[in-house]
């Protein structure tokens, strides 16, 4: 069967020897940093080249995640200003088909069937290491300056018919998911299993408050704590929600919209500043409701940042832990530091995770014991769409765009 130059969407080649050398790709370039639909424009690229410890992936489905947004936005701020290169294809969860290998590299072979995770490690001996009075003690490429999260601090993601990452970011697709779940899970999956299980040592027994417990961080936080033996509480904006994270393994779930006066505003006012720590209040009394004691949070898994961070200090138990990856509702996280010295609350961040981390997670994929949560399944062609949707919060779970993936 012979091929087109680039492949046509769609179409998974017999031939594995068959390497196009070009390839449709949606890329962002900083002249039209904006909304999604604006940001996200197709292009025609060169397929990339193999160094000696890469591995070039045929990209079968994509995940959808909020760095895609934040690449296209520019914002904070740009990241063709951090890699330095004039054009980003956005992208860090992959499902796809090993296609071509680097010299160096003996674990994987052309035809593979693999996830991708995005952890990228510095090739600098000695970079991933930590110090104590100038000995190296522990090996976590987390640490490195030179660490970087593939697709979005580098300019080579998966919104392409193909993709070039290190061999070490390859991991065994499990054989029961099909090529969508496959492609769902990596990154926030990966990033919230460090965050419970690595940075807040969560325990059997304790209590997890879960922001945004229907989303794709949310979805594997609930399942990780139900893992652990904790009792995972879940914060959803909508009744609809409810019933997913209650079948996941929440104790409870609350509706944040019931508490109207509980996010942060920037620029309150001295009466919306009281009535938000009265509606804080009322929000720790409904985790006591739900748990049917007066037991607060021993840990709060924390995502959204600057509206949800205040409350999360607050109703924390005392000596417990605020785990923190990412601000998508904000940055300047503003809160009364009573609350977290006086009870002497911790707050760690966390970032990803490490190559170890994610075999380990990967392998509890494996066995069955956490599942990807799939909600929408978009083709190539709306990959803008799809950034749009989660730009504009009209979405829920996890996204999906198939690349070389039959189209539905």
């Amino acid at each position: 069967m012979s091929y087109s130059d680039p492949l046509p969407i769609g179409v998974i080649p017999e031939d594995t020897n068959f390497k196009p050398k070009k390839m449709r790709a949606w890329v962002i370039r900083k002249e039209r940093h904006g909304e999604p639909m604006q940001s996200f424009q197709e292009e025609e690229l060169p397929v990339p080249e193999c160094g000696p410890n890469d591995v070039l992936v045929l990209v079968v489905a994509t995940g959808i995640n909020f760095n895609g947004v934040w690449a296209g936005l520019g914002e904070p701020i740009s990241v063709l200003d951090v890699h330095k290169q004039d054009l980003h294809i956005a992208g860090s969860d992959c499902s796809g088909i090993v296609w071509d290998v680097g010299s160096n590299v003996k674990s994987w072979k052309k035809g593979d069937e693999v996830i991708i995770h995005c952890g990228v490690e510095s090739e600098e001996p000695h970079s991933n290491m930590t110090q104590s009075n100038g000995d190296f003690i522990s090996y976590d490429p987390m640490v490195s300056k030179q660490a970087q999260i593939w697709g979005y601090e580098t300019p080579n993601g998966c919104f392409a018919q193909f993709t070039k990452v290190q061999a070490q970011q390859i991991l065994k697709k499990p054989k029961h998911l099909n090529w969508e779940e496959a492609a769902s899970y990596a990154l926030c999956y990966f990033t919230a299993y460090r965050m419970l299980v690595t940075k807040a040592k969560v325990q059997p027994g304790e209590v997890v408050l879960v922001w945004g417990a229907a989303g794709g961080l949310g979805v594997f936080a609930i399942q990780i704590c139900k893992m652990l033996g904790a009792k995972a509480v879940a914060v959803v904006s909508s009744k609809d929600k409810f019933k997913m994270c209650e079948e996941l393994g929440a104790v409870g779930v609350i509706n944040r919209k019931d508490f109207p006066n509980l996010a942060y505003k920037k620029n309150e006012t001295s009466e919306e500043t009281a009535a938000r720590f009265k509606e804080m209040k009322n929000f720790g009394k409904k985790i006591w409701e739900i748990l049917g004691e007066r037991k607060s949070p021993n840990v709060i898994f924390e995502h959204p940042g600057e509206t949800t961070f205040p409350t999360s200090v607050f109703v924390c138990e005392r000596f417990g832990r605020v785990v923190i990856c990412a601000g998508t509702s904000g940055y300047d996280c503003s809160f009364d530091v009573r609350y977290l010295w006086m009870l002497q609350k911790d707050v760690i961040g966390s970032h990803f995770a490490n190559a170890l981390e994610c075999i380990r997670a990967n392998e509890l994929v494996h066995q069955g014991l956490i599942n990807p949560v799939v909600s929408e399944i978009f083709n190539y062609d709306e990959i803008p769409k799809a950034h749009q949707l989660m730009y504009e919060n009209k979405h829920s779970g996890k996204m999906v765009c198939l690349v070389q993936g039959e189209k539905k």
